[in-house]
């Protein structure tokens, strides 16, 4: 079984997806980009595909929602919700008052705002916190350091200078995993939807919303993307919790179809549970 995820290695998606198909045989393949996993797994080149969808911090991941959208026949089946912990690294020797400098993606560099800023060390951006690491480990300077996972430091050899220095404490990524399979479990207790309205008119999400709230029907995520067919008209996602074989998501689907909406089933799945660091030995 051949699964697609965000590389390089040493990504918190590599990590991701070691988790969600540990013990399955599964064989790992990075990818330089989400469309590039996506269309993959839409052509049938990989069996399934995990990529990030939300962060506590960032919000939705719009690439992803986006490569959901133009992906017709891929279903998401499965979650996996990573406690994203971020770390100091740096190389062997080194230690913290030695930093100058501080590598990582734009979002790390972000959440670890204050305490680069205590550090009084200044930042680079790079194109992953896996790249970050590795261009720490490859330069082998005492002054130089990057803000990555413990699971980059176990992959590029590299010290802990520092733990959990995100400025918000809690910070999760949420992951989805897809496959052109649109067989949905009957314990399903997730169903994620697309809605592009009708046409546009005064209270339409208004309306939209309610056939939910009449059902009795929770929403637990919804987020608005661009059609792309023309300024200001917006399609949206929307999480509603209850699977796909509820009685009531029935009703809520022929309303919406009745009313005009163009409503397609992105996947109906069993909700994922919180993931420790610490969980897993690697």
């Amino acid at each position: 079984m051949l699964i697609g995820y965000l590389g390089p290695k040493g990504t918190f998606s590599e990590e991701a997806a070691t988790r969600y198909f540990a013990g399955t045989g599964a064989s790992l393949i990075a990818y330089p980009t989400v469309p590039e996993v996506m269309e993959d797994v839409s052509k049938g080149v990989l069996d399934q595909g995990i990529l990030p969808l939300e962060n506590t911090i960032e919000g939705s991941i719009n690439l992803t929602l986006d490569s959901l959208a133009d992906a017709q026949n891929v279903f998401v089946h499965g979650e996996l919700i990573l406690s994203v912990s971020l770390q100091l690294l740096g190389i062997p020797f080194a230690k913290l008052d030695d930093i100058e400098e501080v590598w990582s993606i734009s979002p790390a560099i972000a959440q670890c705002y204050k305490f680069i800023r205590g550090l009084g060390a200044s930042m680079q951006l790079t194109d992953s916190t896996a790249s970050a690491a590795k261009l720490v480990k490859e330069a082998a300077d005492v002054h130089r350091a990057a803000v990555a996972s413990s699971w980059a430091a176990k992959e590029f050899g590299l010290q802990i200078l520092a733990s959990n220095i995100q400025d918000v404490a809690l910070n999760h990524t949420r992951f989805v995993v897809f496959s052109q399979k649109d067989t949905f479990r009957s314990d399903a207790d997730k169903t994620m939807l697309l809605i592009t309205p009708s046409q546009e008119h005064a209270g339409m999400l208004a309306n939209i919303l309610q056939v939910f709230a009449t059902l009795e029907l929770n929403l637990a995520w919804i987020e608005s993307r661009p059609t792309k067919a023309r300024l200001g008209t917006y399609q949206f996602y929307m999480e509603v919790q209850v699977g796909i074989h509820d009685e009531r998501m029935g009703k809520a689907l022929a309303i919406l179809d009745i009313l005009g909406h163009q409503v397609r089933v992105l996947g109906s799945f069993v909700g994922g549970k919180l993931q420790s660091t610490e969980a897993l030995t690697f």
